[in-house]
């Protein structure tokens, strides 16, 4: 298996005398016999450069996540909020994202299929898993595992050497170091962010002119899109700064230009299209069923007293805290950035020169447009999980002092010493165990011993604020186990869905019950407790709260 990597200047191949010539990729045509400098023309990446890092990741995160495969998980909170979705994405029903604390629901189902196809393989089908939380977050474990490796396999397209695959690794493995949930976590914000480097990446490498990481491109913004509704702005913003840098050096042959890559790229604009299409559909689906969908939620909201308002100074400040949380965090970005220019002007050569200050640019590209977005779309500046995709960019620059420095640094020696010190750093690392703090052991208990106490009726639920925590879970293990559970308050329907939300029937023959936070249910008998909820029986309530976790 290989993929075949082309230069969209490979019919005007640049480089210092002695590159290689168009076409030939053997390490005696590269100066020195080294291999390392990308050739301008067709060139093939073997399918172990993917398979490799992919393998090595996911292998770890299943051993240091053992537990997955013998301990019973049940899940609440954002966690249960999710599998609501994912079960319906198992009947291929599903047609929205993960809710938002807005009221709203994200644009597309990409992700929570995802975990329903990791669900379906690890519980219902191969049953290596005693529950079906634990199938889901395999599937995460291997979703973000395939996109680091497809993060390598870009840069190794423009180094050419195992070594500069290496450098690449090595990034990743301190990525995960520092921040290791967004490798291991099932929690939205977290999840975003491996799929936005490999964006920023794979937009780096298009606009420095290599037309087969359109694919990468183009697979990582669609899940970005699909996963919250910001990436609605992001995602254009960066394409279009990438048609920009492609069409620049074409603008006066632009149409021969076209022509030419129709012409000879037809796999990047195919496949392009296949993966645009795919993503494309459940959302044109919901919005020819249920028009405008949550789309006119999302210009409320960002039109809205909410969004935004913040001085130049907060957003900036808001920006800067991702690059260093503490005091003169400003000097990190300008330190790393002259290191940045510095090695890659004076150890790079072209076309890796080209990608790498590519890499710097797209940076900035997306710095602009996160303080842009910080200052008229984040309501809270201390909510800094809106933003933790935005991580990425002190790494990518990071990246760019790596791989320069590594292709300069000839040892034969470095390469297998980069990998096993990544592995083993990665195998050390204490938060490689995903967090469960969203699991509820009592779950089957307390949905068996409401269903016992009315054989038959549906169990009516009105929840107190605090108590969505431990109903998200509560309703996907009534769900799970054939006992119809619903909740009586219309408000929650963005979070629980209008499949639990109860009907007018449903309320009036209905078993009710409350779900309260242990501090209101003073005057009130309790039934039972499980998580931080105590079950009460009902008492008439007018209206209802709602409110949640992420954005």
């Amino acid at each position: 298996m290989t993929v075949g990597d082309r230069d969209l200047d490979s019919e005007a191949p640049s480089g210092p005398p002695g590159a290689v010539a168009p076409g030939r990729t053997d390490q005696a045509a590269a100066p020195g016999g080294t291999g390392d400098t990308a050739a301008a023309g067709p060139t093939r990446r073997p399918w172990w450069i993917w398979a490799a890092p992919f393998a090595a990741l996911f292998g770890v995160l299943l051993v240091r996540n053992r537990f997955l495969f013998s301990t019973r998980l049940y899940e609440g909170g954002d966690s249960g909020a999710n599998s609501i979705l994912i079960e319906q994405a198992k009947r291929f029903t599903l047609l929205v994202g993960n809710y938002s604390r807005e009221g709203f629901h994200h644009p597309g189902p990409a992700y929570m299929y995802v975990q329903a196809l990791g669900e379906w393989l690890a519980r219902d089908v191969a049953r290596v898993v005693p529950t079906d939380w634990n199938g889901q977050l395999i599937a995460i474990f291997a979703l973000n595992s395939a996109f680091a490796a497809i993060a390598v396999g870009i840069v190794y397209g423009w180094t050419r050497s195992v070594r500069g695959a290496a450098a690449c690794f090595l990034v990743v493995a301190a990525f995960i170091a520092v921040h290791p949930p967004f490798i291991n976590s099932g929690w939205m914000p977290y999840m975003y962010v491996p799929t936005f480097f490999v964006f920023a990446l794979a937009a780096a490498s298009v606009a420095a002119r290599r037309a087969d990481d359109l694919w990468a491109l183009t697979l990582s913004g669609w899940f970005l899109i699909h996963g919250q509704a910001s990436f609605l702005f992001f995602v254009p913003v960066i394409t279009v700064s990438v048609l920009v840098a492609v069409w620049w050096p074409h603008r006066r042959s632009p149409r021969a230009a076209a022509r030419r890559f129709f012409r000879d790229y037809r796999g990047a604009w195919i496949s392009t299209l296949v993966i645009s299409a795919v993503f494309l559909l459940p959302i044109a689906v919901n919005l020819v069923l249920h028009w405008p969908g949550d789309l006119g939620k999302y210009f409320a909201y960002g039109n809205s007293s909410a969004a935004g308002g913040h001085g130049v100074r907060q957003v900036v400040r808001y920006a800067l805290w991702f690059w260093w949380p503490h005091q003169q965090a400003w000097v990190v970005p300008l330190v790393l950035y002259a290191i940045a220019i510095a090695t890659t002007v004076t150890l790079a050569r072209d076309p890796l020169r080209r990608f790498l200050l590519a890499v710097l640019a797209i940076n900035v590209v997306v710095s602009l447009a996160f303080v842009f977005f910080a200052a008229v779309g984040i309501d809270v500046l201390a909510d800094y999980y809106i933003g933790y995709f935005y991580w990425s960019v002190p790494f990518l620059t990071l990246l760019v002092i790596a791989v320069s420095l590594v292709q300069a640094v000839r040892l034969t020696m470095l390469t297998p010493v980069m990998v096993a010190g990544c592995v083993a750093a990665l195998a050390l690392v204490p938060g490689l165990r995903t967090s469960t703090h969203d699991d509820i052991p009592a779950l089957p208990a307390a949905v068996a011993t409401l269903a016992a106490r009315a054989p038959g009726q549906p169990i009516v639920i009105h929840i107190d604020h605090a108590a969505w925590v431990d109903a998200t879970g509560f309703l996907v293990q009534a769900e799970r186990t054939h006992v119809r559970a619903c909740i009586e308050q219309p408000s929650w329907t963005f979070m629980m869905t209008r499949q639990f939300i109860c009907t007018a029937s449903e309320r009036a023959r209905g078993a009710r019950y409350q779900f309260v936070s242990p501090a209101s249910h003073a005057r009130a008998p309790v039934i039972l407790r499980f998580g931080l909820t105590a079950v009460t029986a009902a008492r008439p309530r007018a209206g209802g709260q709602n409110g949640a976790g992420t954005g």
